[in-house]
Formats: C-alpha cells, structure tokens, sequence
C-alpha cells in the first residue's frame, strides 16, 4: 500500500473510532435529556442548534459550490437518516437505555454492507469480511451480558426493538445515500448539508401535525437547553462529521463496522459516569471486537 492510502485508510478509521466513542457519550446525554423533551423535539432541537453552529463555521471558512446531484442525495440522506432515523432511535432509546439500543445498532453494519456491495460496487476483503463478523460477535456478546435482569416492561422493550430496527434501515439507507453525496464535497459542508434537510424535515412534520410547539416547549429550561448543547456538540462534532470524514477516506461498509464498535465505548462510560461494573465477559467480548476491528486492515 502506498503511503498516501496508508495515510487515508488510518485518518478514516481513526475518525470511525472516535465517532464511535462520541456516540457512546452523546447516547447517555441524549437518554438524560429525553426525560425532558420528546424524541422528536430533542431532534429538532438537535438539529436547530447543529445547524446554527455548522452555518457558523461555514460562514467563517467558506463553502464551495455543491453539485445538484451531491446536494439532492446528501438531502435525502438527512431526511432519511437524521430526521426519520434519529427520531426513531431516539425512541428506542428512551424505551431501551443507551446499551440496549446502541447492541441494535451492531445490526446496522449488515444492512449497510449489503447495500454498499449492491449499490455502491464495493468489495470487502475476505479478512475484513472475517473481522465484520468478529466484530460484531464481540460487540453483541458485550451488551447482551450489559442488560439488566430487571429491563423495561415487555411493551416498552418490544416497542424499542421495533424503533430500533427501523432506525437502523433508515440509518443504512442515509449512509449510503452519503457516501454518494459527499463525493465532491467537504464533510463540514455534507454535515451541514444533511442537518438543514434534516431540521427542515422535522419543521414540516412538526408544522402539519400540530406539534411543533409541544417539541420546543421543554427547551425554555436554562438546565435543559445546557443538557442539549452538550449532548448536540459531542453528536454534531464528534459524531457526525468524524463519520463523514471516515466515509471520505474509507469504504462504506468498514466505516460502519468500526462504528459500531459505540457499544463498547458505552462500558466504561457506564462504569464511570453510571457507577457500574465491568465484568471479565466484558472484557473478553471487547478483545473479540478489537481482534475483529484489527483483520479490518488486512488486505
């Protein structure tokens, strides 16, 4: 390989796995904040205040002129991944807790590389197929033993399972989506891009159902409007436009994977920040992952 594509592949995966880690945290922030606001005002609020700040820094340095073509698909990607899917993670979160709904999540890396491999044309090697499994093996092992015997009713967990898959479709077809708009552009400007159609899809949605003033309602609280803008800088900053970056430098499918490591990060998150203990099935679940994460680098 040469040192430019060493150079791409290890700025790619490194900015996969500190999305990863700043979901992990923004996933316990968010659960906070939901004891507060709605999933679907926490994401409109997300999205306003994403927008503001992103259109801050945009004005700042720059943005280059956007393809129609990139400018449509980096569009529907944020109404199909951030105003549909995070909403309905956001569900599955209140429902589920950061641990559980995050173990759904290691679904996603299936739907997302089957559909890079149709759509997109790429090919895994077969050691990175190896370490896609391994992955997430490792990482639902993990949760699994994370889940507390004394879990949400039946109903509730029953409805976040089902929010939670939606959202990992909606989450795949985004990303997909993504990975063909941000082609030509930046990843500031492509996080930008897809929160505006994001927050203009919640607006419309908000606007026609009546809601929009319930959504925003929670927000008039100075400790819940702090909560919020703690919780949206780790998503927006650390979150989302790390994962653009990976996707500009890695293919789709690893990106996620490595993603999806968020599971992992949650634990000693959980055991710091949630005083809970971290057992050895843990620590074995989580040498698994990272063995996985390592064959991802074999070509």
């Amino acid at each position: 390989m040469t040192a430019p594509g060493l150079l791409h592949e290890t700025l790619g995966s490194s900015a996969a796995l500190l999305s990863a880690a700043a979901w992990a945290l923004s996933s316990i922030l968010f659960r906070r904040l939901g004891e507060q606001a709605s999933p679907s005002g926490m994401n409109l609020g997300k999205c306003i205040l994403g927008s503001v700040a992103l259109g801050a820094i945009i004005l700042v340095i720059g943005m280059k002129p956007v393809p129609t073509g990139d400018f449509v698909f980096l569009g529907l990607s944020g109404l199909l991944g951030i105003a549909l899917g995070d909403t309905l993670f956001f569900t599955a979160l209140m429902n589920l807790g950061p641990r559980l709904a995050l173990l759904l999540g290691a679904l996603g890396p299936v739907f997302t590389v089957i559909m890079a491999v149709i759509f997109l044309g790429e090919r895994p090697s077969l050691p990175a197929w190896a370490g896609i499994v391994a992955t997430i093996a490792g990482v639902n092992w993990v949760m699994w033993e994370s889940v507390p015997k004394e879990a949400e009713g039946r109903s509730h967990k029953l409805a976040g399972i089902k929010f939670g898959v939606l959202s990992i479709f909606c989450n795949a077809a985004g990303i997909i989506l993504a990975k063909v708009g941000v082609s030509s552009v930046s990843a500031l400007d492509g996080t930008f891009i897809r929160f505006l159609w994001g927050m203009a899809g919640l607006l419309v949605a908000g606007g026609f159902s009546g809601k929009l003033k319930s959504w925003l309602a929670p927000f008039s609280d100075r400790k819940t409007i702090k909560l919020l803008l703690s919780a949206v800088f780790v998503a927006i900053f650390g979150g989302f436009w790390l994962f653009l970056v990976a996707l500009k430098h890695i293919d789709a499918s690893i990106a996620v994977v490595l993603n999806e490591t968020a599971p992992l990060f949650v634990l000693p998150l959980a055991f710091f920040m949630l005083k809970e203990k971290i057992s050895p099935r843990s620590v074995i679940g989580a040498a698994v992952a990272v063995a996985g994460v390592a064959l991802l680098f074999i070509r």
